[in-house]
């Protein structure tokens, strides 16, 4: 049988809080009626979902990376600039679904 032993008296380092980041990508709802739906009331100007971004807030998330998870792999961050109603809607490969860019490099 295999034993770990933990030494708690033994310090060896101090973990980096940025460990422990979080990632944000373009499944479900994440985006699109999460943290970002232009259509909904508690969206501010921006289109950003206050109440979701008030509930992360205590949270204190060290850093968010975007794009995150298997949407990265297609995505051109080029798409995600310019006026919202010119960029391109792609194809997205990780979940075949349609992209519309309207949450893109520019917003993040």
């Amino acid at each position: 049988m295999t034993r770990i032993s933990i030494d708690l008296g033994r310090r060896l380092g101090t973990v980096d809080r940025r460990i422990f980041g979080q990632f944000i990508e373009h499944i479900g709802r994440c985006i699109y009626g999460g943290v970002y739906d232009e259509g909904s009331p508690l969206a501010d100007a921006r289109g950003f979902r206050r109440d979701v971004l008030d509930a992360a807030r205590p949270l204190r998330i060290p850093i968010l990376r975007w794009p995150g998870g298997n949407f990265v792999s297609g995505y051109h961050w080029l798409d995600g600039v310019g006026p919202r109603d010119r960029r391109p809607r792609r194809s997205e490969l990780a979940w075949y679904a349609e992209e519309s860019n309207r949450f893109g490099t520019a917003e993040f």
